[in-house]
């Protein structure tokens, strides 16, 4: 998958990160300039690219951080191609999920004029 300067542990860790994210994600990763890589993820026919840092594929080895990092990177990507979560994308993944968890107003009872009680 990767060409010069990438070891098969590396490979496996982004493997390892990708599938922790969600199984049925295929990706594919290409050298880019310098110490950075694309990987390309594919989810139900929506595609994009994710641009990380060689270095720090190496660090998540063994820094929990660095691994979270790239974790968090790669799954919001991820998010946006998932469209049965959270339907068209129109304002943003954030607002989308704080509508949908937010809750919903409740019509206050209707009470009667200065605190008397109903008429007779």
């Amino acid at each position: 998958m990767f060409g010069k300067g990438v070891f098969q542990e590396e490979e496996n860790l982004l493997r390892e990160i990708i599938r922790s994210i969600d199984k049925r994600v295929d990706y594919s990763a290409k050298e880019g300039a310098g110490t950075r890589f694309t990987v390309h993820v594919k989810l139900r026919g929506d595609e994009a690219d994710v641009i990380l840092n060689l270095e720090d594929l190496k660090a998540a080895g063994t820094d929990m951080v660095k691994r979270q990092q790239i974790r968090h990177k790669i799954k919001a990507r991820c998010d946006h191609l998932d469209k049965s979560r959270y339907g068209d994308d129109v304002l943003g993944l954030k607002p989308a999920r704080l509508l949908r968890v937010s809750p919903k107003l409740e019509v206050p009872a209707q009470r009667g004029g200065f605190g008397r009680g109903p008429r007779r």
